[in-house]
């Protein structure tokens, strides 16, 4: 009996590989991180999920004016795609530093418009490179020179 409580709790906490999901569950905190709300409340349960690839510019800690304006474009972007619609969670199995999961988000299916590219194809996104170099190029693509 013990047990069967046991693997209930690991099925509920643990992140499947991909779900569908309603968009209207999606909390959308910015450009490219959404997050998922647990079924039942409690607290540090929602899961974060970042897009995979892709960064958009930042709205809790913007470089600057024009980044915040592009940021807020991107998040709003995010909202109308997936707000009324089934989206599949597609999760890469790994985290970020933060720990956030991973994930590409389709709107539609597994084989629906992926939201992280589709923000890229519409300039409000960049595709995610590692290191100093690239966070400097994508600072320079919102901001511009300072």
């Amino acid at each position: 009996m013990m047990l069967r409580h046991v693997l209930a709790a690991l099925l509920i906490t643990t992140p499947t590989a991909a779900e569908m999901v309603d968009g209207n569950r999606i909390i959308v905190l910015d450009g490219d991180t959404v997050a998922l709300s647990c079924t039942a409340p409690s607290p540090r349960c929602s899961e974060r999920i970042r897009f995979l690839d892709i960064d958009a510019p930042e709205t809790f800690h913007p470089d600057c004016d024009e980044g915040l304006k592009a940021g807020l474009a991107a998040k709003a972007r995010v909202v109308a795609l997936i707000r009324g619609k089934v989206v599949w969670i597609e999760r890469s199995g790994r985290r970020d530093v933060y720990g956030r999961t991973l994930a590409a988000l389709r709107v539609g299916g597994p084989s629906g418009v992926n939201v992280g590219m589709q923000l890229e194809r519409e300039g409000l996104a960049l595709q995610w490179k590692p290191g100093a170099d690239a966070k400097e190029e994508r600072r320079l693509y919102w901001c511009g020179p300072q």
